[in-house]
């Protein structure tokens, strides 16, 4: 038959292929369109540069649903912070709110 079924539409083949090729230990990035993608794809071991134009929450929500988080290691998702001494402003509060609840 080869239709599937239940697939989240922003999961593009490409990014379905990387997802797969995940094992244990191996680290996704869902960045930005501040962080330098395209360069840093250069040097992973896809070499793929997969766009979603999509929030950063509905991407993690998409990807959630086909890739479990690994709990071997004690850090399951990390992101970006101030360094010691600033504040996040409010702006930033909000979406690291929406990203914790995206992975849940």
């Amino acid at each position: 038959m080869g239709l599937l079924e239940h697939i989240d539409p922003l999961l593009t083949a490409d990014l379905l292929h990387v997802l797969r090729s995940m094992g244990h230990g191996d680290k996704l990035a869902v960045v930005d369109c501040n962080f330098p993608a395209a360069e840093v794809a250069t040097k992973t071991t896809s070499g793929k540069h997969i766009l979603l134009t999509v929030d950063l929450p509905a991407a993690l929500r998409a990807i959630g649903t086909v890739l479990p988080l690994d709990f071997f290691d004690g850090i399951q998702a990390s992101h970006m912070a101030p360094q010691d001494g600033c504040e996040l402003p409010e702006a930033g509060v909000e979406v690291i709110e929406a990203l914790k609840a995206a992975v849940g």
